[in-house]
């Protein structure tokens, strides 16, 4: 990446002074959580192409500790596609917000609180009191999202079960939102999330989310991403207090696993973002460039979909 590409990244998204101070405190926590919360799938789960792919040479990995405990990291060097990379979010999710203002809301999975906070803007900027449910599959992002929420006096309720397969009564929300989960599932699951999505929503209920476009995560892409991180990490040694004092190998340890194991399902094209979304009652998306992450800059799809 030439030095135009990297001011160009700039000016896509900065992290804020509050944000910044917010994952210094809660990233450590991550780590820790991760040790114990990341628990062992059968199916599913960011482990999942690790355990059926990774190279020999490449740490094995039993659950998804090395995703979860790194994520937050990863946020503070800006390297993770996150939700305030989208300035849609808050637009799309106020929309919905005003309309039903007591509206019960899906967050459809998670990395850590990020889309929790997201959706937490939409609620300042609109007043509303919406019943918030958080599904993930893995314990560590529910516990950060319940430290969010605890901390900041909002009110969620979370369960830890696979979207996928678990029960969930029909016609449930009025407002689903997820950020890139249709780029962590496996291609062939991407049909079955968006039927569920669509399933779940009530009448006039609405899917607010984002899909990048791309390729295939390759071995190149993978090592050129941790030389970008172990680059970044020593530029940025202020925002890793807990790693100054001796730890720095361990992060990088981690952060090499990361770049090693972590794949995302890209969407091959926008024909395929209007194929997916073709059962809706309306849809609309608008292309957007982000910082990216093995790709930089990623192109992105924000979309909006609603039922009838």
């Amino acid at each position: 990446m030439d030095e135009s590409s990297a001011l160009s990244l700039d000016s896509l998204y900065i992290l804020d002074p509050q944000t910044r101070d917010l994952l210094i405190e809660s990233a450590p926590l991550m780590e820790s959580w991760s040790n114990t919360d990341c628990g062992k799938k059968n199916t599913g789960g960011m482990e999942e192409w690790a355990k059926n792919q990774q190279p020999a040479e490449v740490e094995p990995v039993a659950s998804c500790d090395w995703y979860h405990g790194t994520w937050q990291y990863l946020r503070l060097l800006n390297m993770v596609a996150v939700p305030p990379w989208y300035e849609f979010y808050n637009e799309a999710l106020s929309n919905v917000l005003r309309q039903r203002p007591n509206a019960e809301v899906l967050i459809s999975a998670a990395a850590d609180y990020g889309m929790l906070a997201t959706l937490h803007d939409a609620i300042r900027a609109t007043g509303a009191s919406p019943h918030i449910v958080l599904y993930d599959i893995c314990q560590t992002p529910i516990r950060a999202s319940q430290w969010y929420a605890e901390r900041h006096g909002l009110s969620i309720d979370c369960v830890c079960a696979n979207l996928l397969t678990c029960h969930i009564p029909p016609a449930s929300f009025d407002l689903i939102v997820t950020d890139e989960f249709l780029t962590v599932i496996k291609s062939e699951d991407k049909p079955l999330i968006v039927k569920r999505w669509r399933e779940l929503l009530k009448p006039g209920g609405t899917l607010v989310t984002t899909a990048m476009i791309g390729g295939a995560t390759t071995p190149e892409l993978r090592r050129g991403y941790f030389e970008r991180a172990r680059r970044n990490l020593a530029e940025n040694a202020p925002s890793f207090p807990h790693h100054n004092n001796g730890h720095s190998a361990e992060l990088q340890r981690r952060l090499e696993l990361f770049a090693s194991v972590h794949t995302r399902h890209m969407l091959k094209d926008e024909d395929e973002v209007r194929r997916l979304f073709d059962g809706f009652g309306t849809f609309s998306y608008v292309t957007t460039a982000t910082p990216g992450e093995c790709v930089n800059p990623t192109h992105s799809c924000q979309i909006v979909a609603s039922v009838p």
